[in-house]
């Protein structure tokens, strides 16, 4: 794992990966003025962000008590990062319940976050040139698709699920098929493909 200082304050290449993909997505849904598909997504990246990184309370209270600063320096870990996941897809469902959202932003947004994490990783992972170059190609090609279906949800869920599956293919000739990204790809796609389903019976 490649990791980054800052200071007295290291951290892995992925945290530059993940915050890059909230930050241009965060910026894209204000910009196309996507309110309620932005409120969704911003309280999104911090509720997992805040269950990721407090969440090393609950798995290593003991040296939190004997250290508390140390919680400024350490997050969950995997562990952490998964509850930050299902405490973000618990917000989710109950949103969308809630509020007349419309599902295919939503796709359009997980897409737009998962190309910019995997050009950023590319790049700060420091794989060739050959890869960087291969992930903003497709990725650019992806995010055209999704701009000329944006209102249709069932393209987005279609290309999102295309998107997914290239991934998959491309990670397997590394060995990382089974990786954290590619799991949480596959998880947020059958979610968001479920309350799509939802979204349509509630409306028919």
């Amino acid at each position: 794992m490649t990791w980054y200082t800052i200071g007295t304050l290291s951290f892995p290449a992925t945290w530059i990966s993940i915050l890059a993909g909230f930050l241009v997505t965060g910026v894209f849904l204000s910009i196309r003025k996507m309110k309620e598909t932005s409120n969704w997504f911003g309280n999104v990246a911090f509720i997992f962000i805040l269950t990721w990184k407090l969440s090393v309370v609950l798995f290593q209270f003991k040296m939190i008590l004997s250290a508390p600063l140390s919680i400024l320096y350490f997050n969950g870990g995997i562990k952490g990062y998964w509850l930050g996941v299902l405490a973000s897809i618990v917000y989710t469902y109950f949103y969308v319940k809630r509020n007349n959202i419309k599902i295919e932003e939503f796709v359009q947004a997980w897409i737009l976050f998962i190309v910019i994490f995997e050009f950023v990783s590319s790049y700060v992972l420091h794989k060739s040139l050959i890869w960087v170059f291969i992930h903003f190609i497709f990725g650019f090609i992806v995010m055209i698709l999704s701009f000329l279906k944006a209102k249709q949800s069932i393209w987005q869920l279609q290309i999102m699920v295309i998107y997914i599956g290239v991934l998959a293919i491309i990670y397997s000739f590394t060995n990382q098929l089974l990786s954290m990204p590619m799991a949480t790809y596959v998880i947020i796609a059958i979610i968001l493909s479920i309350l799509a389903k939802i979204r349509r019976l509630d409306r028919d």
